[in-house]
């Protein structure tokens, strides 16, 4: 699981390159909207359907760039479609065409509902993007492992100090129970006794507990257990330090 990515890390790179400069940002929404009215201008089957590709001209200056750029798409498509597609082209007034108007304004609120919505759900990805990234640099880098468990035990995630202490790569852990690392009734009477105090407050203390390398050399290990909630189900946290041959382990 430490290996997959986050949905919208596939976004990540892509945002990165397209999405950092202001002038590349703003220019692929003067861009798009241009784009979709060389599609569909003198095409008659696309008529119908000339909203909806200028709508996707919004929504991708919105996923791009954010609500400003995204508003300025929403400007251009109007004045594009007001000029290509509705008749008379160049005069101000839609007396001659009241459905025209209609379709205009229609259109107008349609882009910038989902600009706003795009915009909203763009910005809350990359605040938990990055949060997420800040959590793993601190568990990554932290001087004791970090193991991510389920209710049952399951190893979901371990950071890199993880395998060094009990030697052995992420995917031979991953998917494993915790168990075969920290064998005996210890840790399945820490597990428990977290499950007791899951909805009341409750501080997490440090226990030693026999452990075992993947050479079959035993440990000694000092582990602090923690809980969090996760889409309605329970993760634990375990905070494991090897104490193995110290009269006094910190």
């Amino acid at each position: 699981m430490n290996e997959q990515h986050a949905p919208w890390e596939l976004w990540d790179k892509p945002r990165r390159l397209m999405g950092e400069s202001r002038l590349l940002r703003y220019g692929i929404a003067v861009i798009l909207p241009g784009a979709a009215a060389v599609i569909v201008y003198n095409r008659p089957a696309f008529n119908e359907t000339l909203f909806f590709i200028f709508l996707a001209a919004v929504v991708f200056s919105a996923l791009n760039g954010g609500l400003a750029p995204a508003f300025i798409s929403t400007a251009l498509s109007s004045v594009l479609i007001r000029v290509l597609f509705v008749q008379p082209g160049l005069s101000l007034s839609y007396r001659g065409n009241p459905e025209g108007m209609e379709r205009m304004v229609g259109f107008m609120l349609v882009a910038m509902l989902l600009s706003s919505f795009i915009a909203d759900l763009r910005s809350e990805i990359n605040l938990l993007r990055d949060s997420e990234k800040r959590y793993r640099v601190l568990a990554e880098t932290a001087s004791d492992a970090i193991i991510a468990i389920d209710e049952q035990g399951e190893i979901l995630y371990v950071n890199p100090v993880s395998k060094k202490v009990f030697g052995a790569k992420s995917g031979q852990m991953v998917g494993k129970n915790l168990n075969l690392l920290l064998p005996g009734e210890g840790f399945h009477a820490k597990l428990a006794e977290m499950k007791r105090h899951l909805d009341t407050p409750h501080k997490a203390a440090a226990v030693q507990l026999p452990a075992i390398h993947q050479s079959g050399q035993p440990l000694l290990v000092k582990m602090t257990l923690g809980s969090a909630s996760h889409r309605g189900k329970s993760i634990f946290t375990a905070i494991i330090r090897d104490v193995t041959g110290r009269q006094n382990p910190a």
